[in-house]
């Protein structure tokens, strides 16, 4: 039999009479089927906007948490929080209406105002001050976050919908505890969310349903306690009662009631009995009868809210097209039987035609031929076979094109990242080398087989063990990432220092490796300059001891002691002098640099690498600072400033420089400071922040679990202050606590190789106490924590007004003015620096400010452009080749217009006496390197 009739006879005895009987089928019942599937598309729906609700709510429920563990919440204080959560509000007010501050009695605050007679309390009359405050004790946020609560509970909560007593807007509180220092509850912070919110989420449904459903599909929102907050009937949502006058009618306390229909109490017995098992977040479908007619109510939970979403359709919205449908479909298919009989010849030689001649193209595909099909056809669906598949056609070709495109975009950026790439298959055992990493090995890419008794004749023999033992870990899945250094031999003969660095991909179903891939890096060089680095230490130690050596032998022909020691401190002094400015040069393109890098985009294998960069650089500069320190208290030079200074900001500042310290170890960092300290001192603020810096780094150096408390009390006596600083670290045992204040001495050898540190940190600390009239002591066990104890001499400044508040208000003014000045930063700045790193980092760090910036390379370069150009200010370094910064600033002091422009050094020379000298050779001001970012653009700041 031909395939013509072939196809006639199938299409009517295996399609037609089977098509037939299942036709007849689905139109009686597809009434049914078609309801079912309408309540499902609207459940559905109705999940939809249910996981969008809880979504939103989720997100408000974190920012409040958030808000209720800042220290500025936690104080309590209304005065002091309000401008903070008014600005806070400003930035949210897409979703807030207000914040509430709830307290233990009952009584609240909120943002929109208060009572100024009892604290800014929201009373019934907030003009008087004998009005009663209001009370949201009977609120369910309230007695779920602060009511109800026990021990160092604190909680979350989306409360049930109510109308505000103050503003008298519909809204949802989302409420969380406010605890104290000690974790104990102390009152509650809310946000108000307006019902305009949800209401928008919910129309948007509404409207949706109703378009879909012609009105007839109706929309309800109901709380966690069952009230209708949301109703097709509005006589049912919550709302204000009021009399037959139109006056709202209050209750008791004076506050206006509140009216609202509750699922629980529903006239209709169905809804009444099946409010449970709602009311408990089961998804449930109620089919009511009412008037005649059967209306089906969905009820879909909100997660993590309570409330639950209402949709009520009725049974003849679902059934209507159906019936309609059934007697057209009816007669539609008698029609189109006898034409489908009429047509199924000339169907069926329309058909075979172009499929021989499609499947002539398939031949020719499957050959590897790409060649399009040019023929046309009666029927519309062939057209739209040869279509598609010369549309198949023509994206096999774009994607071998692309292909094409991406393995030589690939080759070039292997080729532009200077690595070389191999390849190994690990099912067939293959592998692919680049030309590049035969390259690195002095290979042309036709020298070398593709195969791995290749790269195992190129491993240096006393490594070949080593690597193959580190690719079967990663493979055996002992280590998380492949890397490893090697040397290979290069065809000259010599040895070449290669990082490998490759990523394993396992069969998703067997988990087997079948591939690894990875890239070959060329490190000789940067191993050469490990090894020059590491000969110039020790050719540098070699000169300092040579250094001392020869000192000592001077000062063995110096004639009497005191000239003796006199000149030994000399020479120290000016050698730590050069050796710090020496130091500090480097270090500052260092830092500075690292510093500027880590605001670029780069990847986070490059940032980790950088923060580690920068931590060991600031480490070094610690070590500096402390050797230096060390040296003025040893020659007897260390003196102290007294100044007045803000007690708080100096011990707050402190504490949030180790906040992050403490975290990341996740140890708790408390602070205790008696009420009775005046809050304005006389002292040296800097030496003060620098023992407890000392103290506290200490602290947390040593401590790995639970926490460091900072203790500071009046003393007896008139004038000094105590410190405790107490943690819960390893301890120190009894035998070693007597020396632990001398110079260079740790606990034991051990704690210096795994912690770290000069042993010069606590040896400063005692001289530094010793200096401002106190003593510090120690107790200390193994494993039970350490105490460190100690009393400064840090007068009231009697002068100075005391009151924390006033002090708190007038930091929010400087605030503010720190803000303005940010405002004039578009200055013109003149940075003179020879040392084009330091140059470019300086010059940055300005233009990122907004300023304008010339550069000069000497001072004398820097006269020249001060008599061509008008400057706002001028950043000088002090040695320079040609004119050094006393010279130029000496001469640009006499240029007219010139006399009184801020001119700030930023020199290595960081001792003392440099700054006074910069000062008195007619500098304003002193930057030491490297630069410290915040500390270079604040300082440069004030002179505007």
């Amino acid at each position: 039999m031909k395939l013509r009739n072939q196809i006639l006879t199938a299409l009517f005895l295996s399609g037609l009479l089977p098509l037939a009987i299942a036709f007849i089928y689905a139109i009686w019942h597809s009434s049914a089927t078609t309801n079912e599937l309408t309540l499902d598309a609207a459940e559905k729906r109705l999940e939809v906007v249910a996981e969008k609700l809880s979504g939103y709510f989720d997100a408000r429920r974190a920012e409040i948490e958030i808000l209720s563990r800042t220290s500025v919440v936690q104080s309590m204080q209304f005065t002091e929080m309000r401008p903070y959560l008014i600005e806070t509000l400003k930035a949210k007010k897409e979703h807030y209406e207000k914040f509430i501050i709830g307290r233990s009695d009952g009584s609240f605050h909120n943002t929109s105002g208060g009572n100024p007679h009892l604290n800014l309390l929201r009373t019934f009359n907030d003009s008087s001050p004998e009005a009663k405050p209001k009370s949201i004790k009977k609120r369910d946020y309230w007695q779920y976050t602060v009511g109800n609560i026990k021990n160092n509970q604190s909680r979350s909560y989306i409360s049930n919908p109510m109308i505000s007593y103050t503003t008298e807007v519909k809204q949802i509180v989302v409420a969380s505890t406010i605890t104290d220092k000690n974790g104990m509850p102390q009152g509650l912070i809310g946000g108000s969310l307006p019902w305009k919110n949800i209401q928008n989420i919910i129309y948007k449904l509404n409207n949706s349903l109703e378009e879909e459903f012609s009105g007839l599909a109706q929309l309800a929102m109901i709380s966690k306690d069952g009230t209708y907050w949301y109703h097709w009937n509005t006589k049912k949502t919550i709302h204000l009662e009021k009399d037959e006058n139109g006056n709202f009618i209050l209750g008791p306390n004076g506050e206006k009631n509140t009216v609202s229909s509750n699922i629980k109490n529903s006239d209709i017995p169905s809804l009444k009995d099946a409010a449970p098992y709602i009311l408990k977040g089961q998804k449930t479908l109620v089919t009511l009868q009412e008037n005649g007619s059967t209306v089906h109510n969905i009820f879909i939970p909100v997660p993590s809210s309570g409330y639950i979403l209402q949709l009520a359709i009725p049974d003849t919205v679902l059934s209507a097209p159906t019936l309609n449908l059934r007697n057209i479909l009816i007669t539609v298919f008698i029609v189109s039987t006898l034409i489908a009989i009429l047509f199924t010849i000339v169907i069926s030689k329309s058909m075979t035609s172009p499929l021989l001649n499609f499947t002539r193209s398939l031949d020719n595909l499957k050959e590897g031929h790409l060649k399009p099909i040019n023929l046309t056809s009666h029927t519309s669906e062939f057209n739209h076979l040869f279509d598609a598949f010369n549309g198949m056609i023509n994206i096999i070709k774009e994607r071998e094109t692309s292909l094409s495109n991406s393995e030589e975009r690939f080759s070039l950026a292997m080729q532009g990242a200077n690595d070389g790439l191999w390849d190994w298959n690990m099912v067939t055992n293959e592998v692919y080398f680049s030309p590049r990493w035969k390259q690195m090995l002095g290979y042309d890419s036709n020298e070398l087989d593709n195969t791995l008794d290749t790269w195992k004749s190129l491993i240096h023999k006393d490594d070949l063990e080593l690597c193959l033992n580190s690719i079967n870990d990663y493979i055996e899945e002992k280590t998380q990432s492949y890397s490893q250094e090697t040397r290979m031999l290069h065809k000259n003969g010599s040895l070449v220092d290669i990082l490998t660095r490759g990523f394993l991909i396992r069969d998703d179903k067997t988990h087997k490796p079948i591939r690894m891939v990875g890239t070959h890096i060329d490190i000789t060089d940067r191993k050469k300059q490990e090894l020059e680095l590491k000969t110039l230490n020790n050719n540098l130690e070699q000169r300092v001891k040579e250094r001392t050596l020869e000192l000592e032998l001077l000062n063995n022909e110096l004639l009497s002691a005191k000239d003796i020691a006199e000149n030994a401190n000399k020479a120290k002094s000016d050698f730590l002098a050069n050796m710090s400015h020496e130091i500090r040069t480097p270090m500052n393109g260092i830092i500075g640099l690292t510093e500027l890098t880590l605001r670029t985009e780069i990847n986070n294998q490059q940032r980790e690498y950088l923060e580690q960069v920068k931590i060991s650089a600031d480490i070094l500069l610690h070590i500096l600072n402390d050797i230096l320190d060390f040296s003025k208290i040893e020659a007897g030079k260390l003196t102290l400033e007294t100044t007045s200074f803000n007690f708080d900001n100096i011990i707050q500042n402190v504490i949030s420089i180790f906040n992050v310290k403490a975290q990341e170890k996740n140890i708790s960092l408390n602070l205790d400071i008696a009420d009775d300290i005046p809050e304005i001192l006389l002292g040296d603020s800097v030496r003060l922040t620098q023992i407890l810096a000392n103290l506290i780094s200490n602290a947390i150096k040593f401590t790995n679990k639970g926490s460091i408390t900072i203790n500071i009390t009046k003393s007896h006596q008139i004038g000094f202050l105590n410190f405790n600083i107490i943690d819960t670290g390893i301890g120190i045992p009894l035998e070693l606590q007597n020396k632990l204040f001398n110079s260079f001495t740790q606990a034991d050898t051990s704690t210096s190789r795994k912690y770290g540190g000069t042993g010069l940190g606590l040896s400063i600390c005692k001289h530094l106490v010793e200096l401002m009239k106190g003593n510090i002591t120690l107790i200390s066990a193994p494993d039970e924590g350490s105490s460190f104890n100690f009393s400064l001499y840090l007068p009231a400044d009697k002068l100075a007004i005391t009151s924390r508040s006033n002090n708190k208000n007038k930091q929010t003014d400087r605030d503010s003015d720190d803000y303005m000045s940010t405002e004039l930063f578009a200055k013109n700045v003149l940075l003179v620096e020879d040392v084009l790193v330091n140059q470019i980092i300086a010059k940055e760090l300005l233009t990122q400010a907004g300023m304008q910036v010339d550069t000069a390379d000497n001072g004398k370069q820097a006269v020249e452009l001060v008599k061509l150009n008008t400057y706002d200010l001028i950043i000088m370094d002090i040695q320079m080749p040609e004119m050094d910064g006393y010279q130029a600033t000496m001469i640009i002091r006499s240029i007219d217009g010139y006399s009184d422009i801020p001119i700030i050094a930023l020199t290595a020379n960081a001792m003392k006496a440099d700054e006074k000298q910069c000062i008195e050779s007619g500098m304003n001001g002193h930057i030491s390197k490297p630069i410290d970012t915040e500390n270079f653009i604040s300082t440069i700041e004030t002179y505007f």
